[in-house]
């Protein structure tokens, strides 16, 4: 078995059944967005600097790549067993629900993806090769994992393994992107290792079925060292299948690809720190030297936030400097070459009074400072030091205002599961390691209903919606084809007329024009006074659309 090659992928056929999809399809590409948030304005004398840099992934018109996606099925024994308590309230058993959660995601697949399911107890086993989405394969893969039997012990290893070795021994991958779907309800074996098996580029997504079975521990650590991965634990079964809908939102809609992004101070400033979750990053030498984070891949409407933390230099008099520059670069669809942009951010330096913190580098710092109050929290509570942890928590709300949420029902949820220390046993450091690997990632995951990660795609909810209706009636729901759920999570579009257009092109150009000039030339005051004037005859024409606007909310 360990030898043993898993070349049998199946070729991406047209709908005539003859021939195999063009490798190099054309397809639409997607693009990268770049936000930058920092002061305009510095104190002359050396100061700290903070920026704020946003990237977001705007998925493709037409078209995307096709997912290899490998699901890993937990079948041991505890997969059928119910306690006295369930059997009186009549409830499945988890292996039930999980074929039933599968049953959705095999629906939601389409024929450019191709699925192989692992199943595993003491030992692992291919339940089929990586076969493409077709009518006939739906209905094949949906009756295997309704034949499966639960028995025997968790050998989370074994599964783990045998789902990488299937996508490495691929025969296609041209155009191809992976992802592995791990599900399991207890603890694995003595000899087990899953937490040590290397899985190099290979998102992997964890979930954790029932409230106080399995090892949240070994599952998020899984999640959180794969390439873009998240940990869902699952103690209600009946929303598995919305669990799995919240993992395939993403992994259906891949945008960007290889995305990396580089920070490097310039003009003796120093860069400090880079903040940008659990995505690996270069090293520096010296404070001097650039730092490059690489995130891979971005979901249609995804976005990725760094926080990088500066030291400007002392200046003697009033001048525009450049601070940093920016750099990223990313390929799509599957293209050899990448695409990339160039930004150096001016900041001007001066004596009088400069202006405040921009208000998204305070949010982007509030969320941070909660995501590592929430770890603390954690290693306090797993430490049996509940009243401390729920203090730490307790401190970290004080800060949070309204606008703040989502936050702010994270950590009261947190608090509530924090109860007793049965309580956060069972369920609470599931929850609280969900929380982490969700933040350091920046990527939804599913949690418990009322509280929302704060990274969910558009497409997430309309998934989500789907998952549940499928719960109720899968014999005869219709799962919405893709074309239906881009339409669904369409962004509204507006009509702007010819003035409003023309005045936005030519303040567009001015700009375009200043920033052009070397920082130390003086700004024309002709055109500033231009800006001026076309500012406000924009703002205008907004405020008179704005007020034809219907009055109803969407």
């Amino acid at each position: 078995m360990r030898n043993e090659v898993h070349d049998d992928d199946e070729p991406i056929l047209r709908l005539n059944g003859e021939e195999e999809e063009d490798a190099d399809i054309d397809l639409d590409g997607g693009k990268t967005e770049a936000r930058i948030f920092n002061k305009q304005f510095a104190p002359l004398e050396e100061c700290p600097f903070k920026a704020l840099l946003e990237l977001k992934g705007i998925g493709a018109n037409e078209g995307r790549l096709g997912v290899d996606l490998v699901t890993i099925l937990d079948i041991s024994g505890s997969m059928s067993t119910l306690t006295e308590e369930q059997k009186k309230k009549n409830e499945a058993p988890k292996l039930v629900k999980m074929q039933l959660a599968m049953q959705f995601l095999v629906k939601k697949l389409s024929r450019v993806d191709r699925l192989s399911v692992v199943t595993f107890n003491r030992k692992a086993e291919k339940l089929c090769p990586l076969r493409q989405i077709t009518e006939d394969s739906k209905k094949e893969i949906i009756d295997q994992v309704n034949d499966l039997k639960a028995k025997s012990t968790t050998n989370t290893e074994a599964g783990l393994k045998l789902a990488l070795k299937i996508l490495k021994d691929r025969t296609r991958t041209k155009n191809r992107s992976v992802a592995i779907m791990l599900m399991t309800d207890g603890i694995e074996d003595a000899e087990s290792e899953a937490i040590s098996v290397p899985l190099g580029n290979v998102p992997v997504y964890t979930f954790a079925f029932g409230a106080d079975q399995c090892d949240p521990e070994v599952l998020s650590a899984i999640a959180k060292k794969s390439n873009g991965g998240t940990f869902s634990p699952v103690p209600d079964l009946d929303d598995l299948s919305v669990a799995f809908s919240t993992a395939l939102a993403g992994l259906l809609n891949v945008s960007i690809e290889d995305l990396t992004l580089t920070v490097a101070p310039l003009n003796r400033s120093h860069l400090n720190e880079v903040n940008a979750g659990n995505y690996p990053k270069t090293k520096q030498a010296t404070v001097m030297e650039p730092v490059t984070v690489t995130f891979r891949s971005l979901y249609d409407r995804e976005t990725r936030k760094v926080l990088a933390l500066l030291t400007l230099p002392k200046v003697d008099a009033r001048k525009g400097i450049q601070t940093y520059r920016l750099v990223y670069k990313y390929r799509v669809n599957g293209k050899n070459e990448y695409d990339s942009d160039t930004r150096d951010i001016n900041v001007t330096r001066t004596d009088k009074q400069t202006d405040e913190e921009r208000p998204e580098v305070l949010a982007e710092e509030k969320r941070i400072k909660t995501a590592s109050s929430i770890t603390a929290a954690r290693i306090l509570a797993d430490k049996k030091k509940l009243d401390e942890a729920r203090a730490e928590l307790i401190a970290a709300g004080k800060s949070f205002t309204q606008i703040d949420a989502i936050l702010k029902s994270q950590v009261d949820h947190l608090i509530l599961l924090m109860v007793s220390q049965e309580t956060y046993d069972e369920q609470g450091s599931a929850y609280a390691r969900a929380l982490e690997a969700s933040h350091e990632s920046q990527r939804a995951t599913a949690l418990p209903a009322g509280v929302k990660s704060g990274f969910e795609i558009p497409l997430v909810g309309e998934f989500n919606k789907q998952a549940k209706a499928h719960s109720l009636d899968p014999d005869n729901y219709v799962v919405p084809t893709p074309e239906e759920d881009k339409k669904a999570v369409a962004p509204p579009t507006v009509e702007v007329d010819e003035p409003i257009l023309d005045l936005a092109h030519r303040l567009a150009e001015i700009l375009k024009t200043l920033d052009s000039q070397a920082p130390t030339k003086q700004v024309d005051l002709a055109k500033v006074q231009e800006i001026s004037a076309l500012s406000q005859g924009l703002a205008e024409k907004l405020k008179e659309l704005d007020s034809q606007a219907p009055s109803s909310s969407s």
